[in-house]
């Protein structure tokens, strides 16, 4: 009997541990689960994106810039070539808007926001500047057949400063999105 006793009294302090290792993998757990709610989720690829997407931008403002100083000299065939190489960057630009619509709306697909709002205004936003800047390439076309036409460099100024308020509110959306 005692045989018997002695191994009940040894196998208490073991299912004791086994019990005291169970609730402490019960407490970490729910403390990570507490607190990887308030991790910021890592959209990186859009954050990439809107990156690439605005140093473009800033190539192609730079471009029209080149090619109305041109016109402004005289310069009629060099600002027909710099309204092409515009018009190149536009189409570039254009393609990272595209990619940038596809990584936000993986962001949102995957949940990786905090403010699902925001991430849909994020898309939104980014779908708009797109047209927008599809718009600015048809411009950016005419421009290149018929440099000094002041109304398409008017439609293609009033589409940049368009493409600025995009850009903007684009990376507005998807900060407000990860707060």
């Amino acid at each position: 009997m005692s045989y018997g006793t002695a191994t009940l009294t040894n196998s208490a302090p073991r299912a004791d541990r086994i019990g005291l290792i169970a609730g402490m993998k019960l407490l970490l757990l729910s403390l990570l689960m507490m607190f990887s709610s308030g991790v910021l989720a890592d959209p990186t690829a859009a954050n990439q994106s809107l990156s690439t997407a605005k140093q473009r931008f800033e190539v192609v403002k730079l471009d029209h810039q080149i090619a109305k100083l041109q016109l402004q000299h005289g310069n009629t065939n060099a600002a027909r070539t710099s309204f092409t190489m515009e018009q190149i960057e536009a189409a570039g630009l254009t393609a990272n808007l595209a990619r940038l619509l596809n990584d936000n709306k993986d962001t949102f697909d995957r949940g990786l926001y905090r403010d699902g709002t925001s991430q849909q205004r994020a898309i939104n936003f980014t779908a708009i500047a797109r047209q927008h800047c599809q718009v600015l390439e048809t411009q950016l076309v005419i421009l290149t057949m018929q440099p000094t036409s002041q109304i398409d460099l008017i439609l293609a100024e009033m589409s940049m400063t368009q493409l600025t308020q995009d850009l903007r509110n684009i990376e507005q959306a998807m900060a407000d999105a990860q707060r």
